[in-house]
């Protein structure tokens, strides 16, 4: 449908752009989410590779009472890239 309209009336340098804008900040959205994923993946597996060397070199028994007397830790937040931010997206149906 959009090719049609294009027909009788070409977009602008403006409205390309326009579009083009909304497509990045979708690309950016998506993309950060992966690398939050990749984070927390990175996070679990180190935390699950530091379990297993300890319950390995300690036996499971000094394990799990050093971690029941330790609260557990709160997950640190990435750093963000000074100068960009991110433009929260409604996500479309298509």
């Amino acid at each position: 449908m959009r090719w049609l309209a294009n027909l009788f009336s070409p977009p602008t340098p403006e409205k390309i752009a326009e579009r083009e804008l909304q497509d990045m900040r979708l690309t950016l959205f998506q993309a950060e989410r992966r690398l939050l994923e990749a984070q927390m993946q990175v996070a679990y597996y180190r935390d699950m590779v530091a379990f297993l060397e300890d319950v390995a070199a300690k036996g499971v028994e000094d394990v799990v009472d050093k971690r029941r007397a330790t609260p557990p830790a709160m997950p640190e937040l990435p750093a963000r890239t000074p100068g960009l931010t991110t433009v929260p997206i409604v996500p479309s149906a298509a």
